[in-house]
């Protein structure tokens, strides 16, 4: 079984996972566009109990309301990175976590897109765009 490690941009967030992911996905949404500012969200979904918080603390915002908990998104205190989603309606018994948190160029690829449709134009230029190794 693999262990999958992922952190915030600070590194005080640091989660890690037994297992691998329930669901591997790019979603190109505009919710997704913007909770993540870029043009794509990369969620990963993974059994609740295979996932722990092994340092840090987060803060948890509720999307829809105190009132509606349903939906929680946690992000490291200090920079604000590092994020995870729980929902009982939406995803039960499962954690979605940041795919780029794992910074893993071995990382399991995601194997499909969400809202293909909703996707910024120049989307099906990326084999076009320059590449910069290290940069």
């Amino acid at each position: 079984m693999p262990i999958f490690h992922a952190k915030c941009s600070c590194g005080a967030l640091s989660l890690e996972v037994d297992g691998d992911p329930l669901h591997n996905h790019i979603c190109t949404c505009r919710r997704c566009q913007r909770a993540s500012g870029s043009a794509l969200s990369h969620n990963v979904w993974f059994r609740e109990e295979n996932v722990r918080v092994v340092s840090g603390d987060y803060s948890v915002w509720y999307p829809q309301g105190e009132s509606t908990a349903d939906v929680m998104k946690a992000f490291c205190r200090i920079c604000g990175g590092g994020g995870f989603s729980k929902s009982g309606t939406y995803f039960p018994g499962s954690v979605v976590i940041a795919g780029g948190t794992f910074a893993d160029p071995s990382f399991p690829a995601p194997d499909h897109v969400h809202w293909w449709n909703s996707r910024p134009h120049w989307i099906d230029l990326a084999e076009a765009i320059e590449r910069h190794a290290d940069e």
